[in-house]
């Protein structure tokens, strides 16, 4: 049989399922016959009478064409499948008079308990959806535990009632709340399982070993070797390193090379028989058993496929790659490399890669060190992703020197499977990640990198290095991102994320032996956003906004050396309910040399819950005090405490976003008929159909009519009432004045048709149609813009309007989705910056209705390119916009948004 026409290949995908592995979803095709027959023929018989109500141990020819020949409309089924093997099939069937479709499902028994049925319900649904379907029904045996716990679970509403014997369940697919919910749930979850099987591996195979010191397979093995020979199981490495190489016949770094990953997993097998098979405690690690976890990939590109494909047949659990040769090369890279995600995916295994620098994770139970340079690593609670290797190597190195350690290292590579988002996704769950380290020259889909990013900022600080777009930096400070400057502010910034404990606000005390670092310090704090207090409970101590104790530069004859006079001082402090954080700047004098301040430090930092660091003016090394923050001077301390601020915050602030408004039923079909057959058009002031779209869009305008003749103009005029405005509508840009297309001040017929005659003679066509508009008071010009973009987000920015000045850069720009309270914040950037007064309230709260008239906007259509109101005159309650224009753009349609796949 031929496959239809009308196949829909925009279905065909991956997903990640409970445990971590993948499956290939897609829908049925006429050649899958023989798989469904095969797939048939391996179940039970409990599963075959659940699914057919009787035992039918095969099926007929007519119902396996019955059931891979659908129209992909009335009729629809999806496949899961693992490599050629089909391990689920789910369909629905119209029922002919009703709006609703019955569905069933049969997931294979070796694969029950990974979350296939709720997958294929998710797809399911979604397709129902595309068709106009209501709802699903479906009738279950009573006893069908499995799947009546599918139609529970998967968020969407379920109803049951007995009937017949049966119990018959009604599904609602409509997109709820719930439903989202649930399904970005179990996504997170699957995620991160899927990036533990191979960040967490009990067993590493490497595949290229060499014993030629300095190659890539021999330093991988040595590296590996050496950390996972620490390990305290009882498992010898023999039986948790396995050294691949098809030519070796000599032992590589101690260990026997195995001809194969086939060989390899043999000899595993044998090794776990002869300890009596595996254990309870294996059996809940990632990928603990019989088969390898990790394969490490060290080949030439050109035989990276085979080795996959080798891998798949042995089981392996996941894949690091870090073969070079792909898309980082050329063009035909590009090519090799989405092959090699499709066919990992298509057989259950995510990787890591391709030209990835390797693999750190320093859990005492797994000891991984997948790395081909020699980095001397200290255990620790930082996590740290990394595109380029030299670069993470120093950072690591760094973060060792100072004692913070890292709890896992990611040499992303290429990032052709595995994300930064997954990682995220990971370390979000990982216990013994607090804070996440990030440099990386690009985020991918920024939309929903942010997204994953301002959910994962809430747990777990994430730290970066700012990128070159202020944009950019403006969508990670909304996510909640710490963005630092320097590579070398991202220690010392992680430090202070992973050892104290969030900021509660801004104000910070200065407890200092010094008044000229007191100065240099109070100043510093107050560049970088933080309020100097000095709290009320230290009393008779204070002076010039600071704590002092002594008062002394450098002469040191007083008696103020005791460190149980300081540490009352900072006690006092911190206890304080006026204090957010402690700055403790206390230079080492006779009286308080470096090791009596770093033991006074250290037991400062264990007793005091709330943020602190230090300095000293001297290295902090010889300070000596693991798990504080310390400084060598007052700039980088206030710094990075300034950021810790913000982020606090940040994190604590309970934000609603701008409920999303219900667009009007008009809105898509006035959509649809303005962009006709094209893929972008611009509305502007000529257009008669913008005061329906703004309508729909429920965005305001200075009243205003179109005409094309003084008749008209006149009428129009008298409608809207004097003063009025004549704009050329067909002049873009307009300016003020008759000859640049606006008449402003018109205030009787007379002076109305004069003008109208001279801006015909000058104008010409431009003036046809002619736009009308009530005059608004003048006042300050202002600029809105909404921008969208699929990958980038929705962004809304404001600025000086009126002609000319879209040249200039925006004062403020903020990404959707924001609250109120942002809406009106960025509003009052035009009085912060002069534009607009700031007495006159109306104006501002005008404006800030404005910009949340854009978010909703956004919310109602994402065919909304981009709205820009300019200009904005603020006149107090008669703010109001002059001209808008509105980009409406095709977008392409992802059936795929909102459910469970890989991109």
């Amino acid at each position: 049989m031929t496959e239809p026409v009308e196949y829909p290949s925009h279905w065909e995908t991956h997903a990640v399922l409970k445990d971590g592995s993948t499956v290939e979803i897609r829908p049925i095709r006429t050649s899958d016959r023989d798989a469904l027959e095969a797939f048939h023929g391996r179940q039970s018989r409990e599963s075959i009478y659940f699914r057919y109500f009787r035992y039918r141990p095969e099926l007929s020819d007519k119902e396996l064409d019955h059931f891979t020949t659908v129209d992909y409309r009335d009729r629809m089924a999806f496949v899961a499948l693992l490599g050629s093997t089909l391990v689920a099939v789910a369909r629905y069937e119209k029922w002919r008079d009703k709006p609703t479709a019955e569905v069933a499902f049969f997931v294979d028994d070796d694969h029950h308990g990974l979350g296939l049925g709720t997958l294929m319900l998710e797809f399911l649904a979604a397709a129902g959806r595309d068709r106009g379907l209501a709802g699903f029904t479906a009738s279950v045996l009573a006893e069908n535990y499995r799947m009546l716990a599918v139609f529970r679970s998967a968020g969407f509403e379920v109803s049951t009632r007995f009937a017949d014997g049966a119990i018959e369940v009604d599904i609602g697919i409509e997109v709820t709340e719930e439903a989202t919910s649930a399904i970005a749930d179990r996504q997170r979850l699957s995620t991160a399982r899927s990036v533990a099987r191979i960040i967490e591996p009990q067993t590493v195979a490497v595949i290229g070993a060499s014993r030629t010191p300095g190659k890539v397979g021999y330093e991988l093995v040595r590296n590996l070797a050496r950390h996972l020979s620490g390990r305290d199981d009882g498992v010898p490495l023999a039986e948790r390193l396995y050294p691949v190489n098809p030519t070796a016949t000599e032992a590589i770094v101690g260990l026997a090379p195995h001809r194969s990953i086939a060989d390899a997993t043999e000899a595993l097998a044998a090794a776990v028989d002869a300890r009596g098979g595996q254990d309870n405690e294996a059996e809940e690690r990632p990928g603990a058993g019989r088969t390898i976890d990790l394969a490490v990939i060290a080949v030439r590109a050109e035989q990276v496929a085979e080795v996959v494909a080798q891998c798949a047949t042995a089981g392996v659990q996941g894949l690091l790659v870090v073969s070079a040769g792909f898309a980082e090369s050329d063009d035909a890279g590009v090519a090799r490399e989405r092959d090699l995600v499709d066919l990992a995916r298509d057989n259950g295994m995510r990787l890591i890669g391709p030209n990835a620098f390797g693999l750190i994770n320093t859990d005492p139970d797994v000891a991984l060190t997948a790395v081909f340079h020699p980095i001397p690593i200290v255990a620790g609670r930082v996590a740290v992703a990394s595109q380029s290797g030299p670069l993470g190597t120093a950072v690591v190195e760094q973060m060792r020197r100072t004692g913070i350690g890292i709890s896992s290292f990611v040499g992303v590579g290429n990032r052709a499977d595995v994300s930064v988002n997954d990682l995220l996704d990971y370390w979000e769950q990982d216990q013994r990640s607090h804070a996440i380290l990030l440099y990386v020259e690009n985020y991918g889909n920024l939309r929903n990198f942010s997204a994953v990013a301002a959910r994962t900022s809430r747990s777990k600080p994430i730290i970066t290095i700012g990128p070159g777009s202020p944009d950019l930096v403006e969508l990670l400070n909304q996510a909640g991102v710490i963005v630092v400057d320097q590579v070398s502010q991202l220690t010392e910034q992680a430090l202070l994320a992973a050892t104290q404990p969030p900021a509660k606000g801004n104000r910070v005390v200065v407890v200092s032996n010094a008044a000229s670092l007191a100065r240099l310090t109070t100043d510093a704090c107050r560049r970088h956003g933080l309020e100097v207090v000095v709290p009320s409970s230290v009393g008779g101590v204070s002076a010039a906004d600071s704590v002092l104790i002594g008062d002394l530069d450098s002469v040191t004859l007083l008696p103020s050396g005791d460190p149980a006079d300081y540490e009352r001082i900072v006690v006092a402090a911190a206890v304080s309910a006026e204090v957010d954080l402690i700055l403790v700047a206390l230079a080492p004098t006779a009286y308080l040399l470096p090791d009596r301040l770093g033991r006074m430090l250290d037991r400062l930092n264990r007793s005091i819950d709330k943020p602190m660091a230090a300095l000293g003016l001297v290295e902090p090394d010889r300070l000596g005090v693991e798990g504080l923050p310390l400084f060598t001077f007052p700039e980088e301390a206030a710094q990075a405490l300034g950021r810790h601020a913000r982020h606090g915050r940040w994190r604590s602030a309970n934000r609603e976003p701008i409920e999303a408004v219900e667009p009007a039923a008009a809105l898509d079909p006035l959509i649809d008929e303005l962009l006709a057959d094209e893929d972008e058009v611009t509305v502007t002031m000529a257009d008669p159909a913008l005061p329906r779209l703004l309508s729909l869009l429920d965005l305001p305008i200075a009243p205003f009519g179109l005409a094309s003749d003084r008749d008209g103009i006149e009428r129009e005029a008298e409608r809207l009432g004097y003063p009025v405005v004549l704009k050329a509508a067909n002049l873009v840009p307009r300016s003020i004045g008759e000859s640049g297309g606006a008449a402003i001040d018109l205030h009787n017929p007379t002076g109305l048709l004069a003008a109208y005659e001279r801006m015909v003679e000058q104008l010409g066509s431009a003036m046809d149609p002619a736009v009308v508009q009530r005059m608004v008071p003048s006042g300050p010009l202002v600029r809105l813009t909404l921008a969208q973009d699929p990958n980038f987000g929705s962004m809304v920015s404001i600025g000086a309007g009126g002609s000319g000045m879209e040249r200039l850069a925006p004062m403020a720009r903020r990404f959707l989705p924001f609250d109120r309270r942002t809406a009106d914040e960025l509003a009052s950037v035009t009085a912060d910056e002069g534009l607009v007064p700031d007495d006159d309230r109306a104006g501002l709260a005008a404006l800030g209705a404005l910009v949340t008239g854009l978010a909703g906007a956004a919310a109602m259509a994402d065919r909304v390119a981009s709205v820009t109101l300019n200009p904005i005159l603020v006149a107090g309650e008669q703010t109001a916009p002059t001209d808008i224009e509105i980009v409406l753009r095709r977008r392409p349609v992802d059936v795929l948004a909102g459910l469970r796949h890989l991109r």
